[in-house]
């Protein structure tokens, strides 16, 4: 069987995005629940700028932080998209909080991704991000009726000692434990090839 050239999987991947983001831009489109459609259009920005860093990680870099940003700004804008064209039953105002849990969800996936196993530093932070975006979502769909600003007014300043306190143990640990490091891209990107480079096709 013919083995196609790292160019050929790559124009692949680049035409299986553009036509993943034109259905979902035509879906959005002629939607009977649209009302504006210039509003659709940062959000649409959004998930092109996804696609172009998840088209990069998977091509050349194959750069956890950039992975990060594709599957972050993919998903939200996805989210944000079906929000400002009504065809999501939530304002943007009530479901901006997705996102948070989005970030945590993409945070975790970038870590495995960069370790190939489950680290300690990643899966914490996303968590956090995800118990942070779970909080804010019950302010804003009102299931909580106290006054958000007056609960970060009184619970604010223990959530910034608490996090503090951790930052600090994890200062003292990381050195002990690898599972609390998180290792520099830039070593990242000078040692890892890209998902369909030379080196991945000879295997």
């Amino acid at each position: 069987m013919k083995k196609h050239s790292p160019k050929f999987y790559n124009a692949v991947l680049a035409i299986g995005m553009l036509m993943i983001i034109v259905g979902f831009l035509l879906f959005v489109v002629f939607s009977e629940t649209t009302a504006n459609i210039p509003f659709i259009l940062w959000p649409v920005l959004l998930m092109v700028c996804g696609a172009v860093f998840l088209y990069f990680t998977m091509s050349f870099t194959n750069s956890s932080f950039q992975l990060f940003l594709g599957l972050f700004l993919s998903t939200s804008g996805i989210l944000f998209c079906l929000s400002t064209s009504n065809i999501f039953p939530y304002t943007l105002q009530e479901c901006w909080p997705l996102s948070v849990i989005f970030a945590g969800c993409s945070l975790f996936a970038s870590g495995y991704y960069k370790h190939r196993k489950i680290l300690f530093a990643y899966t914490f932070s996303a968590l956090t991000l995800a118990v942070l975006g779970s909080f804010f979502l019950f302010f804003s769909l009102h299931v909580v009726r106290v006054s958000f600003r007056r609960f970060v007014a009184f619970i604010g300043p223990f959530v910034l000692i608490a996090a503090g306190i951790f930052l600090v143990i994890l200062f003292l640990f990381q050195k002990r434990h690898r599972s609390f490091l998180l290792e520099d891209e830039s070593d990242e990107i000078s040692e890892d090839p890209g998902f369909f480079s030379e080196q991945g096709e000879n295997r």
